[in-house]
C-alpha cells in the first residue's frame, strides 16, 4: 500500500480556512457586543 500525501481541501465557503476562522471570530465578537448592548439597554 502506497502512502499518499494528504492535502487539505479548501472549505466549501470563503475559499480559505483563514477566512473562515476570521469570519467566525468577527461573528462572535459582534454577538458579544450585541448582547452587551441589549443588557445595558434593558437593565432596570
Amino acid at each position: 500500500m502506497d502512502e499518499q500525501e494528504i492535502r487539505d481541501e479548501p472549505p466549501p465557503i470563503l475559499g480559505a480556512w483563514r477566512r473562515v476562522y476570521l469570519f467566525v471570530l468577527i461573528y462572535l465578537a459582534a454577538l458579544i457586543v450585541l448582547f452587551y448592548a441589549f443588557t445595558v439597554y434593558f437593565a432596570p
